[in-house]
């Protein structure tokens, strides 16, 4: 008897990369766009897309405030979307270790941004793990 294919989690953030970044490209909601492309809604990506659907407002207010000279709106698309998961999952998932989820995040942007995001990334979601993540790792 086989089993079904498991995504990795590296995969399901790709996913849901993809959804936050079409959904920010058109008038779509994240939801929406999700439940369209989703075969499995049990899938990790399903997980950061409705988590960051849900807490948008609160996820975007706190990178504003942590990224110097840069709003959330005036971030590219592909790179609002990288931040918003990875700070998704260091807010809002404390099972997600900090190293895990900033890393991700800025092996997305590398793969899918440019040269000056991956730094840019790495910085703003650092700093957000700083203030509002005490787990034992930062020890």
């Amino acid at each position: 008897m086989s089993s079904p294919i498991q995504l990795t989690r590296r995969e399901d953030r790709e996913t849901a990369l993809a959804f936050l970044y079409e959904a920010d490209m058109t008038t779509d909601s994240v939801i929406d766009v999700a439940e369209r492309n989703l075969a499995n809604p049990d899938e990790y990506a399903s997980i950061i897309v409705t988590g960051v659907s849900e807490h948008q407002e609160q996820i975007d207010a706190k990178i504003d405030a942590i990224a110097e000279d840069w709003t959330v709106s005036r971030m590219p698309g592909i790179d609002r979307a990288i931040l918003r998961m990875g700070a998704f999952e260091l807010l809002y998932r404390p099972d997600v270790p900090v190293t895990a989820a900033v890393s991700e995040a800025v092996a997305l942007a590398n793969q899918y941004s440019t040269a000056k995001s991956a730094p840019f990334i790495n910085g703003v979601l650092a700093k957000l793990a700083s203030v509002h993540r005490h787990d034992d790792e930062s020890e």
